[in-house]
């Protein structure tokens, strides 16, 4: 008799709560890893979701690190500056076969190496997003890349309001890797929540592109996805900004991108969501502006070019989060 995968989602915001209510009802041994509040609430009330009218609870076994046992699986679900940190979490319960998805925003870790760029660079630009090289310390053969479209907001300390269904496409970071289909027997239930993909880089970048368009013009006008995508004067702002990422991914040797009419219309099918960098800056949290700027425009710059539209963006919204506090 198989036993049950060992399965440990480490942060619990929207993405790591959606996840955990997914999976909750999968034959796994699931375990999260919860700090401060959050623990505190899902220790006293289980997680809490509502999907329209439906609301859901989940008793879940939960600590402030992953369980003693080596896992199958662990999901890394956070913030791009929060990843390194919430690997030290679970890095006790990595073994030689377990894999890893990550699940943030911007440009991860373990892409960057794969972008046509010097050595060199890619070794600083890696250190802006993993500085103590916990994260580098995956194995890149270990590692399966995600791509979350899903909107997922906490509403409070376990509590999790998701919209619609949730979708994720999974890939191996390393070509030539077969390990996607193993996890989806673990993951999928028959809601077509998970999709694998052979080519997840393209679909990170397409998702990318989205992600560096809209949020920092989010913050900038303090609207939702509609709000962007039916304003004249900012659907400019966001096809330019969309039509220099893809520029730079094409340079970066990811081929296959969606063309920008089909991303402006994945812009549109937002509707009145808010972005996640919007969200972070209406709680007056940190914001995303390594993994979905800083490293973009430098990486821009060693492929010899310049992002006008997304570097305007990137520093407005570096000011005005900085006259928040």
């Amino acid at each position: 008799m198989n036993k049950m995968p060992r399965v440990c989602i480490a942060g619990m915001g929207g993405m790591g709560g959606t996840f955990a209510s997914i999976l909750s009802s999968r034959p796994v041994m699931l375990s999260v890893v919860a700090r401060g509040s959050t623990l505190q609430a899902l220790r006293e009330n289980g997680l809490v979701c509502q999907n329209g009218s439906e609301i859901t609870r989940h008793s879940l076994r939960v600590n402030d690190r992953a369980p003693s046992e080596i896992q199958d699986l662990i999901i890394l679900s956070g913030k791009s500056y929060q990843l390194p940190d919430l690997f030290k979490t679970v890095s006790h319960a990595v073994g030689p076969n377990t894999l890893i998805i990550p699940v943030l925003n911007g440009l991860p870790w373990w892409m960057i190496a794969q972008t046509n760029t010097a050595r060199s660079v890619v070794k600083k630009i890696t250190h802006t997003l993993d500085p103590e090289g916990n994260l580098g310390s995956i194995p890149t053969e270990n590692i399966i890349g995600c791509v979350a479209y899903a909107f997922a907001q906490v509403t409070a300390p376990g509590k999790v309001n998701i919209s619609g269904s949730p979708r994720f496409i999974l890939g191996n970071a390393l070509s030539g890797q077969n390990t996607v289909d193993r996890v989806l027997t673990w993951l999928e239930g028959g809601e077509g929540h998970f999709a694998e993909t052979s080519d997840i880089k393209k679909e990170i970048w397409n998702k990318l592109s989205l992600n560096v368009a809209t949020n920092f013009l989010s913050v900038l006008c303090e609207g939702t996805l509609k709000i962007l995508s039916s304003n004249p004067d900012l659907c400019v702002l966001v096809r330019r900004c969309l039509v220099e990422i893809q520029v730079l991914g094409q340079d970066c040797g990811i081929g296959g991108l969606l063309p920008i009419d089909e991303l402006m219309s994945k812009v549109e099918q937002g509707g009145n969501h808010p972005t996640s960098m919007l969200q972070d800056y209406l709680r007056n949290k940190p914001l995303e502006l390594a993994a979905m700027g800083d490293v973009i425009i430098r990486l821009a710059h060693h492929h010899g070019l310049v992002l006008p539209t997304t570097e305007a963006l990137v520093g407005l919204t570096r000011n005005k989060a900085s006259r928040r506090y």
